[in-house]
């Protein structure tokens, strides 16, 4: 059974809104992007999310563990740091992150002088 963090909810028996219930709120599928990758530390991920706050990916990552789209777990020695990656249904969100991906290349457009960039958010449109 899944535990729901969140007290907000669309409340509609629609599998949209029930995903989004999941994953709409901000911040949550820039989360799991930087999930798709591995296991991330926090500060990895806070510093790879620029303009998150820390109690917004803290609260972020609860509600994805409460959804069990996230697990947190403690690495052994000699690493000896929590990390956070996804459960096999937080990976299975893959597609749809591709999928606003390539929906949201054609209105990206230039790269605006307060925009952040890190290499691991460019991909080449396929083919």
């Amino acid at each position: 059974m899944l535990i729901h963090m969140s007290r907000r909810s669309y409340d509609q028996y629609c599998a949209v809104a029930r995903a989004l219930d999941a994953v709409g709120e901000r911040w949550s599928l820039l989360i799991v992007r930087e999930l798709l990758a591995g296991p991330r530390r926090y500060t990895d991920l806070h510093a790879d999310l620029p303009g998150v706050s820390t109690d917004i990916l803290a609260a972020r990552l609860k509600q994805l563990e409460g959804e069990g789209l996230v697990l947190r777990r403690r690495l052994e020695r000699p690493a000896n740091a929590t990390v956070y990656e996804l459960t096999e249904r937080g990976a299975a969100l893959r597609q749809v992150i591709e999928a606003l991906g390539a929906w949201g290349l054609p209105s990206l457009g230039e790269q605006r002088p307060t925009d952040a960039v890190r290499a691991h958010w460019v991909t080449a449109p396929a083919g």
